[in-house]
């Protein structure tokens, strides 16, 4: 100490001060200049070097040499002897300065990393244990994010004599040691900078150490904060520990859940620190007999049993509470509900009118609990009060029972275990983010509660933290952890439905799925009504958000959505803009599940009674007090689904209350409640009798406002923000998509707003502009075709667009994705519309699309491209030869790109060209095939077989292209050689397309050949390639597991008209062989997806094999007898069913049919009079037996003699 004393007049005694750097390079370098030595001196020296540089504020951005650095610490651990344990610890400090979260960041690896961990490993075992802490703190910092880079010493840590594993034993006591253990632990195993991980051995053995620390019990007599310390260490570390591994071992899934589950409720009142060894998914649900009527002995024991519930204390809780209540300060109120609440009274009557809400969401909960006299299902009023006591008491001044240092420890305690149950949140997010959606929802029972018991206790789950952790933080980590459970879960739960409950002893698993369902939706808006923190209310939206797409409301009684709406639609005037976009996706999930459901139109179409409702808030759960509710959790029956329209118009009758009635008191609220629901169904019936909707739904008028800004011009506030904008019009192109009859009597309105938008300098409402438009368009041409929208009302809407804002957003050269869109909407404009728009505008779109094709960027091309093919098929350009040829120029380009999408549309469009020619062939004749260019058709024959030896993508189109092009061909193209040449490497593509590839090549390729089939000069029955071709065809059939390959090679076969097109009689003997078989073979299905197209195949085969019946001649006959033999049977019930079904059907195609059937009966008949040998006779006979209309003759034994 002497020699630290004089240190310190000579320091200030130096003329000028020195700056860090020149600090920490004079005493490096003087330790460098050390050589290893025994006596006091060296010591005093060491000891003075190191209080210097220990001394200095490493916290300042970098100043330190990182080679004078890397020696210092190498350095330092060769001159300090392990028994030197003061200096030790020095070095340790040092080291941390160094290489830790400091601002210097000193690069430590290789050699000098190895010097540094094996002298800290081996001070560990040698220093006493006053010294361990600083060891391994210096230790765990040393390991961060080094893994790979000290794997050779993994095995001496954590092994199993490792290192450290005395220190995370249970039965170790220092919980300060243990916690620094847990940290080397975890540090050990996070990635690299790089991203490597040490190898998943060690992973699972650290896994194993962690979660052995969360299993052990609270030793007793060990002090709260310490432990509390310990667990959130190791959590922390288990969080880490997750965020590495690639998956959890579904053996130890539940260990893991068990344990975050007790750690999400550490320290809430009421919650036990004891961790079951591991929890068990449950598949099926269990009878729960809480239904039954419970007697009153049963609620005496009950009330003897749960001393929590002791009614003369909790009296005596509340009256303290609320006095002490009335007697606080307002400005102490920081915690307070937003100013939408309704004003309250003290519950004694005394004081003056409270306008400030109660200072927690939890306090709010009760509060309105009891003034109802409810308890929301588990949640009861005395554990809020328990809540009250242990956690909002404690804070109190003058008027609190603990002394300073004993309010300080609480406040700590309880910083310390909101921060166990974030991070044990945070563990469980993880873990169902790296699980299996299916192995999760086997622990749905242990995380969400399956049901509602009013009154009654209930096991903890996620919403015990959602509703009474009084952290923001922990309950927006309770609903991370709800959105990532029920995202995804559509599958899961689509059996979920509700029905009236009935005394049975068993309760089916769609029920209680119905049930667990429905509670969620409670329990998440009651959470609604009580947030007050902006930034959980987010989460909370978003929660909402991602759990109405995956429900099944149509199998539930309505009622649900229209409480979500009720709830979150007055947070679209909220003053923070983030919970109003969350708002708005809300409302953008309602619009998307299951659209159109008559609830969602219903609510949608409520009026407000108040021109501003929409800005004032309704209160925590009802206008009408919970007895008086009809909802199945409240004790009554629940309506049936055939009271649709009275369920949700009580429902629109309490969103539709005015917030100043609603707090006017509970009796008036049933009146008016009762002539306020009097009032909706008048309203709605009226509405349905008009025909349609009279005025803008509420929801769209809102939006409206936003986008057109109409409302801050009115209001003369500020301007609402780009994602609030952003996100309304996507709520408005989900409407459209959905809800057509919302914005069908104000297309002309919206046309004029987003010819404004496509004008906006912010790029991004541009982009949502144009997507609405997209889909609008796309909803037209629907509407159009099935007559539900007149063409001209079509036209109006899109005339404004194309007047200036559509063409000036395809011409933005700043915005790629814009340009792209803008040529998706031109594609949608529809035939009709499009014959109706003036010429100047055809001319308009067609020059923009075709200048488009040669854009900079690819998606832009690809775009343009597609939009071409489907103006090809429009009936007004159809016939223009110079557009055709303009539009296969552009696919030429297309499929010269290197970008797979843009090949696999221009290959589209050609197809559709291909299509476009056929179709001019057949209606116009040789006026249209004389006109048109060899060269062109040669062209397009050389892109089609280009795009054929392409992707799969690209192929499927390509083949379709080919068949098309051979169909088209004039009967004089087949004397040219080089026509011929295209025909046979045709057909040696669509070959080799039949039998091989991706299923939807396949179907397009034998679609492809009965188009082929379709051209009369073919030369099918001697053509080389014909026989190959027809091979495949038949392995189509009879072995292809997909069944719409199989349905479009057996369409093929009935192209022919002609027998010699089908080649020689061995040939058409095996395709009418294979029809049987595959006909027979359709009893046998391997993959139960195909199972909806068995009829349709069957059908087709039938067809098929009635087609070359009616064709067979009699040379044929002797080539079917092997067909025939033990199928006779089995083929006449087909073809009777196949009879019934096209007598059934009765349109005029299924008659032709029927017709076809009948020839080839008589073509039969024909054959058996003519002079035919025995054999013949007997094939002849059997084949007129299986098509007969009744089987009365016995099928006559063909095996031969």
């Amino acid at each position: 100490m002497a020699e630290e004393v004089s240190l310190r007049p000579q320091r200030q005694q130096r003329p000028f001060v020195q700056s860090d750097a020149d600090v920490f390079r004079r005493c490096t370098t003087k330790f460098l200049s050390l050589v290893p030595g025994e006596g006091e001196e060296f010591k005093i020296e060491l000891n003075i070097l190191l209080d210097e540089l220990n001394s200095l504020d490493y916290q300042t951005p970098k100043f330190v040499d990182e080679k004078l650095a890397l020696g210092l610490v190498c350095k330092a651990c060769e001159l300090v002897p392990l028994n030197y344990e003061l200096l030790v610890t020095k070095v340790c400090h040092l080291l941390r300065h160094l290489v830790g979260f400091s601002g210097q960041q000193v690069l430590l690896q290789g050699r000098s990393l190895d010097t540094c961990v094996e002298y800290v490993m081996r001070a560990v075992t040698v220093c006493r244990p006053w010294t361990l802490p600083d060891i391994l703190r210096t230790l765990a910092q040393l390991l961060y994010q080094r893994g790979p880079a000290v794997s050779m010493y993994i095995d001496q840590l954590i092994g199993p004599e490792g290192l450290l594993m005395q220190f995370v034993q249970p039965e170790y006591p220092d919980l300060d040691i243990k916690r620094v253990a847990i940290a080397s632990v975890y540090n050990l195993c996070l990635r690299n900078p790089e991203g490597q991980t040490i190898s998943d051995e060690y992973l699972r053995k650290a896994y194993t150490i962690l979660m052995a620390v969360l299993q052990t019990p609270k030793p007793q007599q060990v002090d709260d904060i310490l432990f509390a310390k310990l667990i959130l260490s190791t959590l922390q570390g288990m969080r880490n520990l997750l965020s590495v591994m690639t998956d959890v071992d579904p053996g130890s899934l539940g260990s893991l859940l068990a344990v975050c589950r007790v750690y999400m409720l550490y320290g809430l009142p009421g919650q036990t620190l004891q961790v079951p060894a591991t929890l068990y998914p449950t598949p099926v649900s269990q009878y729960d007999p809480s239904p039954k009527r419970s007697t009153t002995k049963d609620r005496d024991s009950d009330k003897e049993e749960s001393p929590a519930q002791s009614t003369p204390r909790g009296r005596k809780v509340k009256k303290k509470r609320q006095r002490k209540q009335q007697t606080e300060p307002d400005t102490a109120r920081s915690d307070v509900r937003p100013p939408h609440n309704p004003p309250s009274r003290s519950p004694a009557g005394r004081g003056p009118p409270v306008s400030t809400p109660p200072r927690s969401p939890i306090k709010a909960h009760d509060r309105h609990r009891r003034e109802r006299g409810d308890s929301t299902g588990g949640y009861s009023s005395s554990e809020g009060s328990d809540y009250r006591t242990s956690w909002r008491g404690l804070a109190s001044s003058s008027e609190s029972e603990y002394s300073d240092n004993e309010a300080g420890h609480l406040t700590r305690l309880r910083s310390i275990l909101s921060r166990v149950r974030e991070v044990a949140l945070n563990c469980l997010h993880n873990t169902a983010q790296m699980t299996d959606k299916r192995l999760m929802f086997g622990y749905w029972s242990h995380l969400l509660p399956e049901c509602s018991s009013v009154g009654a206790p209930q096991a903890p789950t996620l919403f015990t933290s959602i509703l009474k952790d009084p952290a923001p933080k922990a309950r927006g980590n309770a609903l991370l952890v709800l959105s990532s459970l029920v995202d995804g879960s559509k599958q899961y739960l689509a059996a979920a439905e509700e029905t009236a409950p009935k005394q049975t002893a068993f309760t089916p698993y769609s029920v209680t799925l119905g049930s667990t369902v429905k509670e969620i939706h409670r329990c998440l808006l009651l959470a609604l009504a009580a947030e007050s923190n902006f930034h959980t209310l987010f989460y909370l939206l978003k929660c909402f958000a991602t759990l109405i797409p995956n429900v099944p409301y149509h199998r539930l009684q309505p009622g649900l959505l229209t409480k979500v709406v009720r709830q979150i639609r007055p947070l679209l005037s909220h003053k923070e803009y983030d919970v109003q976009v969350a708002t708005l996706t809300c409302f953008h999930s309602i619009l998307s599940v299951q659209a159109p459901l008559k609830e969602v139109e219903q609510v949608m179409q409520a009026v407000s009674s108040t021109p501003h409702s929409q800005a004032k808030v309704p209160p925590m759960l009802s206008a009408t007090p919970i007895k008086h509710r009809t909802d199945p959790e409240h004790k009554t029956v629940p309506q049936k689904a055939d009271n649709h329209t009275e369920i949700v118009q009580e429902s629109i009758k309490n969103m539709n209350v005015d917030s100043s009635t609603e707090t006017a008191g509970q009796d008036s609220t049933v009146e008016q409640g009762a002539s306020s629901k009097e009032k909706g169904k008048t309203q709605i019936r009226q509405e349905s009798e008009s025909g349609g909707v009279s005025s803008k739904v509420w929801l769209l008028d809102w939006c409206l406002r936003m986008v057109s800004l109409r409302h801050a011009q009115v209001t003369g506030s500020n301007l609402p923000i780009i994602p609030v904008r952003t996100e309304a019009i996507q709520v408005m192109t989900q409407m459209a998509k959905g809800y057509f009859m919302f914005i069908r009597p104000h297309l002309t309105e919206l046309s004029q707003v987003f010819c404004g938008i496509l004008q906006e300098q912010n790029t991004a409402l541009q982009l949502q502009g144009g997507k609405f438009v997209e889909e609008v368009g796309a909803v037209l041409v629907k509407e159009v075709e099935c007559s539900a929208l007149t063409d001209r009302e079509a036209a109006d809407f899109w005339l404004p667009l194309l007047n200036g804002p559509l063409p000036s957003a395809l011409q933005n050269l700043d915005h790629t994705l814009l340009r792209s869109c803008g040529c998706q909407c031109l594609a949608n404009t529809g035939a009709q519309v499009f014959q109706l728009l003036p010429t100047d505008k055809h001319i308009l779109c067609i020059t923009l699309l075709l200048g488009l094709t040669n854009d900079e960027e690819w998606s832009v091309r690809g775009a343009a491209i597609h939009a071409l093919g489907v103006y090809v098929l429009y009936p007004c350009l159809k016939e223009d030869i110079s557009f055709l040829a303009d539009v296969a120029q552009a696919c030429t380009l297309g499929l010269e790109e290197k970008n797979l999408s843009c090949r696999w549309k221009a290959a589209w469009s050609l197809g559709n060209l291909s299509n476009t020619i056929v179709s001019n062939r057949e209606e116009l004749g040789t006026e249209f095939t004389d006109n048109f260019s060899d060269v062109l058709l040669q062209s397009l024959f050389n892109l089609a077989l280009k795009g054929a030896a392409d992707h799969d993508k690209v192929k499927s189109n390509a083949v379709r292209t080919l068949g098309n092009l051979v169909r088209f061909l004039r009967p004089e193209a087949f004397d040219k050689i080089n026509f011929r040449q295209y025909v046979e490497q045709t057909a040696q593509v669509l070959t080799k397309c039949v039998k091989t590839g991706m299923a939807k090549v396949r179907w397009n390729a034998c679609y492809a050949v009965g188009n082929m089939f379709n051209n009369p000069a073919l030369p099918l029955g001697v053509a080389p390639w014909a026989p190959a071709l027809f091979t495949a065809l038949q392995e189509a059939i009879k072995d292809c597991k997909n069944f719409k390959v199989r349905i479009n090679a057996t369409l093929a076969l009935t192209v022919p008209t002609n027998r010699e097109y089908f080649g020689s009689k061995e040939q058409f003997c095996e395709l009418w062989g294979c029809l049987a078989d595959a006909l027979v073979g359709t009893e046998r299905v391997e993959d139960f997806s195909e199972f909806k197209y068995r009829d349709t195949l069957r059908e087709q085969l039938c067809c098929s094999l009635v087609h070359l019946t009616g064709l067979t001649g009699k040379e044929d006959l002797p080539g079917l007898h092997f067909h025939l033999q033990d199928k006779g049977e089995l083929l006449h019930t087909y073809l009777t069913r196949y009879r019934e079904s096209l007598e059934q059907k009765g349109t005029t195609e299924t008659l032709k049919k029927v017709d076809e059937l009948v020839r080839a009966q008589d073509h039969i008949q024909q054959l058996a009079g003519q002079e035919l040998a025995d054999k013949e006779a007997t094939i002849c006979q059997n084949l007129s037996t299986i098509f007969a209309d009744d089987l009365t003759p016995e099928l006559h034994d063909l095996t031969p003699e």
